[in-house]
């Protein structure tokens, strides 16, 4: 079955009225922010209230890493800078309350409007699959600290709606340290933080792919579209072993069709390894295992990527 949205639907649903798609991210570089459990439920809880704080922003996904954010929203420009602005000031005062010091000068928010249906989809993907090519312990399906897990995930959804309980008045005043949000009466936690299922707008989001095999592909195969918004907001992406190789099998097979990766001569392999490398990111011992190459050769190409 097909629930894939038009784009024009998209755009006169949304553009026509004066809303936009962006994709937000803050650099990657920054002091590490959330150092423990404790602290990224916090964080949770923080861009929780404030995207509540701001119904007139739709959150479709979102990801928290140590040192930085990503979002895809939908809304007046102005209006998602004022939700962000809200999510760092509550930061703040939290590392404030905390007597644990964290320059936030810098702590700021880029953005980029998403012109089209395809791009919708490719920055969901890209954000959702963050925190799985970071920490290999995890899956697009299990990483806690997104909305990413409870795309097309029934399980998922229906412990929600089973399990989720509300979010007390005390406890958001304790969060925020003031009053601000003592009218929210739908923060919803479960697992002892605030659920993405409370505030982003995961059904409109899940729209954007034709269904779940087609967002399973865009997280896991779309390789390409996610170095290209990795380049576009300064970050270095990382590639699962997988992902790696079926890069290496269409660079092959480009030099020597029918040519297994592996029986390529060594000159076409050193020429794949420069590829992996500089545009993918692949450390040496990757590139040694996956194209049988021997170690110290890269570690001579390339002496600063050597783990």
């Amino acid at each position: 079955m097909t629930n894939f949205v038009s784009i024009e639907d998209f755009y006169s649903s949304n553009i026509s009225c004066g809303q936009r798609s962006w994709h937000l991210w803050t650099p990657e570089n920054h002091q590490v922010l959330f150092t423990s459990e404790r602290d990224y439920k916090i964080g949770m809880d923080l861009i929780a209230i404030s995207a509540l704080l701001h119904p007139d922003v739709r959150v479709l996904t979102f990801e928290l890493m140590s040192n930085h954010v990503h979002m895809t929203l939908i809304g007046r420009e102005a209006a998602v800078h004022d939700l962000f602005n809200t999510f760092k000031k509550y930061l703040a005062r939290h590392f404030e309350h905390q007597h644990y010091y964290v320059d936030l000068s810098n702590f700021l928010c880029f953005l980029r409007e998403l012109r089209s249906v395809a791009e919708v989809r490719d920055v969901i993907s890209y954000n959702n699959r963050n925190g799985f090519v970071v920490n290999p312990d995890t899956t697009p399906f299990s990483y806690r600290w997104g909305a990413n897990r409870f795309f097309f995930n029934p399980d998922a959804k229906l412990r929600y709606a089973k399990d989720a309980t509300k979010m007390t008045i005390r406890q958001r005043r304790e969060l925020t340290h003031g009053r601000a949000a003592d009218a929210l009466g739908s923060v919803m936690m479960l697992d002892g933080y605030a659920c993405p299922m409370c505030f982003c707008d995961i059904k409109t989001a899940e729209l954007f792919f034709r269904n779940a095999s087609d967002y399973l592909y865009c997280i896991s195969r779309n390789v390409e579209s996610a170095k290209k918004i990795a380049e576009e907001c300064g970050e270095r992406v990382f590639y699962t072993d997988g992902e790696l190789f079926r890069i290496i099998c269409t660079l092959a097979a480009a030099k020597s069709k029918g040519i297994s990766p592996g029986l390529l001569p060594k000159d076409a392999k050193v020429e794949i390894a420069r590829t992996l490398h500089y545009d993918y990111n692949a450390d040496n011992k990757k590139i040694a295992r996956l194209l049988k190459l021997d170690i110290h050769i890269l570690n001579g190409m390339f002496t600063s990527r050597n783990s």
